[in-house]
């Protein structure tokens, strides 16, 4: 049983090689792109290091996404919970206090989509 890993973080770990390879790259790229004096192939590594950034902006954006997701539905479950604690008359501090941290996480994650966002459009330009 201490050999289980659940499939999220097996998704987690490989999102993480990704980044970190695509990390890897473009500073290969840039290191190349530095040196190299052909014109043909500087051109090249500019598309490779474009490719590279808009890739892992994607990757970025998506994971956020997922997450936002995720937290949207709980969210949503404990808006249920602490309408139906009302409903019976219980104590609902906690679960209060439990929604201000689901809501306050939910705008930490939207201040860096926004921010993908608004550079993913500036490149449509």
């Amino acid at each position: 049983m201490d050999d289980f890993i659940p499939t999220e973080d097996l998704l987690g770990v490989e999102q993480l090689e990704h980044s970190a390879i695509a990390t890897q790259n473009v500073a290969r790229f840039s290191c190349e792109l530095e040196k190299e004096p052909d014109e043909v192939r500087r051109l090249s590594l500019v598309k490779l290091l474009v490719y590279e950034a808009e890739k892992s902006q994607r990757e970025q954006s998506d994971r956020i996404d997922r997450h936002m997701a995720e937290l949207e539905e709980l969210t949503y479950r404990q808006v249920e919970l602490v309408e139906k604690g009302k409903l019976k008359g219980q104590i609902i501090e906690r679960p209060v206090k439990l929604l201000a941290l689901l809501n306050n996480l939910m705008s930490s994650y939207q201040t860096p989509r926004r921010r993908i966002s608004a550079v993913g459009d500036l490149e449509k330009i």
